[in-house]
């Protein structure tokens, strides 16, 4: 999944909502966050995760790109999980990236695929570990439908751009939320990731860095969004604006002085959608407790993760807190991020960071599979070296 390219790579997240690019650029030898722009996506340029007006897409992606913060052409963009998308994470014997790929083409039933021509397998070699005949590569195999990622790479290279890779979005946040967090990625525990898109939320969980499944729900802002125009009657634009103005520690400590107002009847009007909705969220965690031994209780979910537009709703986090027993964070990119972030202030702001974190996840995949290429080189080279003949006896 990633092919070299020049010393240059956008992170491209084309959502229903908005799009978003972050640039990485190698300066001074290293990688490095160097530019991050969102911009509206035109209304039913895409919708359901599937590309369903390219024409009016192009001018929209040609305009965000060149901008001067993340101007550039080769471009590193994902399709979202749906029920059709699979992704299996598991150890297996060393071999070549080419005898993998050759492999999962002759033998698709050993990675749980069923080779249908209608979908598109490939994988990621996270790393190795042991040696000799215990040695194993971490690896990931993921297979998605051809016809979104197909109409997906024809929406990008009608913009002149070139598509790099095709991501699946959970993968993408893990990278950014786990994989380039030192600490996170070398926990025990598990981690859920909340992706509150426009579209859908997505309930990603994770042990250290290891994937272990994502569950698509079929709801996210826009049916917020609804909810508040039916209950103010407004047109959407107005429900828009006014989502903005939701705080939902309104529900928890009392409205005050805002009792009377639009914003506090859209808040009191979400309330049992959004109930619904951490309930699903709470499940598909109680559902991965349910797979591990009794006796692992390090292994459970401790925290969860919020990224996407909809989380940036104002007192979700003590919301959530005052209903679940992990710790509720939203997405942030601090100084022990893997690459340095020398854009705006240099960082990104809390903000910025839960809308552009799948972005960050996409850009940092060039440079991830460039480290890891250079790593199995040198082990390869490490394994073939002979050795030594003992010395004989005196």
């Amino acid at each position: 999944m990633g092919l070299f390219g020049g010393d240059s790579v956008i992170g491209l997240d084309v959502g229903s909502s908005t799009t978003k690019a972050v640039r990485m650029q190698v300066v001074r030898g290293n990688w490095a966050v160097v530019g991050v722009a969102v911009a509206p996506t035109p209304r039913g340029a895409v919708a359901e995760g599937m590309v369903g007006d390219a024409k009016a897409l192009q001018p929209a992606l040609q305009a965000l790109l060149s901008q001067s913060s993340v101007r550039g052409s080769e471009v590193v963009a994902a399709i979202n999980y749906t029920a059709a998308v699979s992704v299996r994470q598991a150890p297996l014997p060393v071999m070549t990236p080419e005898a993998l790929r050759k492999q999962i083409q002759t033998e698709p039933g050993q990675f749980g695929l069923s080779g249908d021509r209608e979908m598109i397998a490939d994988f990621d070699i996270l790393g190795y570990s042991g040696e000799g005949q215990e040695a194993a590569m971490n690896t990931v195999v993921a297979a998605a439908p051809r016809a979104p990622v197909e109409a997906r790479v024809a929406a990008l290279e009608a913009a002149g751009l070139d598509a790099l890779a095709m991501d699946i979005e959970p993968l993408a946040l893990v990278r950014a939320l786990i994989e380039c967090r030192p600490g996170r990625a070398e926990r025990k525990a598990s981690s859920a990731i909340l992706d509150m898109g426009a579209g859908h939320t997505d309930v990603t969980v994770v042990r250290g860095s290891d994937y272990r499944f994502t569950r698509p729900i079929p709801f996210g802002g826009e049916g917020i969004t609804e909810v508040v125009r039916q209950a103010v009657q407004c047109e959407v634009e107005q429900a828009e604006a006014l989502k903005m103005e939701i705080d939902l520690r309104w529900v928890l400590d009392g409205p005050g002085d805002a009792a009377d107002t639009p914003a506090y009847r859209a808040t009191a009007a979400i309330k049992s959608v959004l109930d619904d909705l951490l309930k699903e969220v709470n499940n598909s965690i109680l559902y991965f407790h349910a797979q591990l031994p009794e006796e692992d209780l390090e292994g459970m979910v401790d925290t969860i993760i919020l990224t996407g537009g909809t989380s940036k709703m104002t007192g979700l986090v003590e919301y959530m807190q005052a209903a679940f027993p992990q710790r509720i964070e939203r997405a942030e990119f601090p100084g022990d991020y893997a690459y340095p972030i020398n854009c705006g202030n240099g960082g990104l702001s809390a903000e910025m960071a839960p809308i552009v974190a799948l972005a960050m996840g996409l850009a940092a995949k060039e440079p991830m599979d460039r480290a890891r290429a250079a790593a199995a080189r040198s082990r390869a080279k490490r394994v073939a070296k002979p050795r030594k003949a003992p010395a004989a006896a005196a």
